[in-house]
């Protein structure tokens, strides 16, 4: 092969390169927005998904920086293309009342209320106190492409107006939870977002480190994923073979405190129940 057809040649694979990179970033969540995905048939958010509507890292608690006139459209919510049929609509459910950080805790109910509306439609406003049932918000279509992506307004108000008085300054905490138009999808686990207004940083960390050991997601404890790359695979067994020879902890399949062969049988079946 002569030089110009090298040359030629390693254009070619770096255009493809190029290509292929360009594909992967297009499929990537939106830098800052939520994302959501369905995992087992449960709308789920989290920070990171596998690229096909799966989250790979769930996140019960998100961080709201409102913005001038105490409003902000960020983050929004964010999926993979293909994660829901086309013609499905989402929406946010309201599940409780405002709350404020006090310094201690989040149980203050304050006289402000946060709105979350999109385009013209107004939407609904966090109730004086804690709703039965979660409230009804506003449903968005996804994409024919089945991607939803959706940037919400979250405005605090006080008596109908933006909250910007230096009384209204403080970390607030809303309830939220999504749910699709059809059965199809299930409703997700409530999730929390952490409102900033003009609050301190110092008061910001202390708030949302509250609210992550409070309302963060529960961690979920898969015994067979014995390598923890996030997937119950073949090669977890020789993970298992590998603790089982050096006695450490992710040997104990069975929870008996020991390590013995009974942990293989165990392991098989936490294997075959899948995580």
């Amino acid at each position: 092969m002569n030089e110009e057809s090298k040359g030629m040649k390693a254009r070619k694979s770096l255009a493809l390169m190029l290509m292929l990179a360009a594909a992967q970033a297009s499929a990537q969540i939106h830098e800052g927005d939520i994302a959501v995905g369905v995992n087992d048939g449960v709308i789920t958010v989290g920070t990171a998904t596998d690229g096909m509507g799966t989250i790979t890292e769930r996140q019960c608690v998100f961080g709201v920086a409102l913005e001038a006139q105490a409003r902000t459209t960020d983050p929004g919510f964010d999926t993979d293309t293909g994660t829901f049929v086309s013609g499905t609509d989402l929406a946010y459910y309201i599940g409780s009342a405002l709350r404020k950080w006090d310094g201690t805790d989040f149980d203050t109910i304050p006289p402000e209320k946060v709105r979350i509306s999109f385009g013209p439609a107004p939407g609904i406003s966090t109730p004086e106190t804690d709703p039965a049932q979660p409230l009804e918000g506003i449903f968005v279509g996804v994409s024919t492409g089945g991607e939803w992506h959706t940037h919400y307004a979250y405005r605090l108000e006080l008596d109908g107006s933006p909250a910007t008085g230096t009384s209204s300054n403080g970390v607030y905490l809303l309830r939220l939870e999504l749910r699709a138009s059809t059965s199809s999808y299930l409703a997700s686990d409530p999730f929390w977002l952490v409102i900033v207004e003009n609050a301190p940083m110092q008061e910001l960390d202390e708030a949302y480190a509250f609210a992550e050991a409070a309302f963060g997601c529960p961690i979920v404890v898969c015994l067979a994923d014995v390598n923890g790359d996030g997937s119950v695979t073949p090669a977890d067994f020789s993970a298992w073979v590998a603790a089982f020879n050096a006695m450490s902890p992710a040997c104990d399949q069975n929870g008996d405190g020991a390590c013995t062969p009974a942990d293989f049988s165990a392991w098989v079946s936490n294997f075959n129940a899948g995580c």
